[in-house]
């Protein structure tokens, strides 16, 4: 018997949930550990006008709040531009800001992802920040 087919909203309702539990709250505890739940490896990453395949996810939270004095961020949003049942494509956005709310600097990122038998997967990621 196969499985009937998943309505739109709730293939998006899936992968925003899945973005939130793992990419999300990974960032926020620096838990690499929980973004690689929702990571199939190797993962492009666009950056720098070059794809490089990583096999292991190649932003680090905790040395990129260091580096940047990260403490938090503002204004975020994430939509789901394209999505089947197969595959989706995604953008998110946020102003990164300092403990006190100073402005670090605005990020945009696009994801790729794939449905696996685990679930909705990150195959390739491009980030920029402006």
């Amino acid at each position: 018997m196969t499985e009937p087919r998943k309505t739109i909203a709730t293939l998006r309702a899936e992968l925003y949930d899945t973005y939130m539990k793992y990419y999300v709250e990974g960032f926020k505890a620096n838990d690499i550990g929980l973004i690689d739940q929702m990571i199939q490896y190797p993962v492009a990453y666009l950056t720098g006008g070059a794809v490089r395949m990583c096999d292991r996810y190649p932003i680090n939270p905790k040395q990129l709040k260091e580096d940047k004095q990260w403490d938090h961020s503002t204004d975020w949003k994430f939509e789901i531009t394209a999505i089947n049942q197969h595959e989706a494509h995604a953008v998110a956005s946020a102003i990164r800001r300092r403990k006190d709310g100073t402005i670090i600097e605005n990020v945009h990122g696009f994801y790729a992802f794939t449905m696996t038998d685990s679930g909705w997967k990150i195959y390739a990621v491009a980030d920029i920040a402006f």
